[in-house]
């Protein structure tokens, strides 16, 4: 009967209650690229790139050196190098050194980053241009 007052354009809020595909536990410690269509949790470490078109998230634990492309991003944890996002969550626990290019950026208080923000515009693909990929020539 009542709105709830929220715009209906707005995206819901990133939930880390969303089905998780892949879990990298905390003893895990992964070295070379990782690419997955699905959503990942990563409470260990990678050392390579991360390339996720679902949702991700970095947790508490979790540490990865190298760059990362997600749809949905959400850091509790520590990321040294360029994230490439639709949707960007850093919670309060969240420590990123490097680039952020993301097209909504969320901040908790607490939370900590050193290098640029680039706010992309929203395009029709929902998820971010992986490189190699024909649409990521078209941008440049």
């Amino acid at each position: 009967m009542f709105g709830s007052g929220k715009d209906k354009n707005t995206p819901a809020p990133f939930s880390a209650s969303k089905q998780i595909d892949t879990v990298i536990a905390e003893q895990c410690t992964l070295e070379g690229d990782l690419t997955t269509q699905n959503s990942i949790k990563l409470d260990g470490r990678i050392h390579g790139t991360l390339r996720c078109e679902g949702s991700a998230v970095i947790g508490e634990t979790g540490l990865v050196k190298g760059d990362v492309y997600a749809s949905d991003l959400l850091v509790l944890g520590r990321l040294e190098g360029n994230v490439h996002a639709g949707r960007l969550h850093l919670q309060s626990t969240a420590q990123i050194q490097g680039n952020i290019e993301a097209e909504t950026l969320q901040v908790d208080p607490g939370a900590r980053y050193q290098g640029s923000v680039t706010m992309r515009v929203p395009n029709a693909a929902s998820t971010p241009l992986l490189p190699g990929s024909e649409s990521a020539t078209a941008k440049a």
